[in-house]
């Protein structure tokens, strides 16, 4: 079963699991864009290409969408999803934090009928996030 503390060590270090939670009984976007690019961006917003902080803002983030950035430095474009594993992904990111924060008290069918999502959609977020959980464990211990 899934950690609601993994859950904070995917997202981001040293962030308490009540900031995480609170409020998020329903897949409100806004809320968990906010939450999430406060735990990302904790320490300043910066490239996933070459890792400096000289950034710009360069549009984006109405209505819970990710903000979009271009480095200064490299001219790499990326948003606040950029190289985790909520990029690329079809279902919003309200929607994931919610999967992943009920998995344990509740069953894929009824999350999904809740969402009016797939049970394969579903599945395939918890499957990704199992993944990266294993991933996180594993470079814990070879540390």
């Amino acid at each position: 079963m899934l950690s609601n503390i993994l859950i904070i060590d995917i997202i981001g270090e040293n962030m308490k699991l009540d900031y995480l939670c609170t409020g998020l009984d329903i897949a409100d976007d806004e809320q968990a864009i906010e939450i999430f690019r406060t735990i990302r961006w904790a320490n300043g917003v910066y490239c996933p290409k070459c890792k400096t902080f000289e950034t710009i803002m360069a549009g984006g983030g109405g209505s819970g969408k990710p903000y979009r950035y271009i480095c200064k430095k490299c001219n790499n474009h990326f948003n606040d999803l950029t190289e985790t594993i909520f990029h690329g992904s079809h279902i919003s990111l309200g929607e994931v934090f919610y999967v992943l924060l009920n998995l344990n008290n509740k069953n894929i069918k009824q999350i999904s009928e809740e969402l009016g999502c797939s049970r394969q959609a579903i599945h395939r977020i918890s499957k990704i996030f199992n993944n990266e959980v294993e991933k996180q464990t594993e470079r814990k211990r070879n540390l």
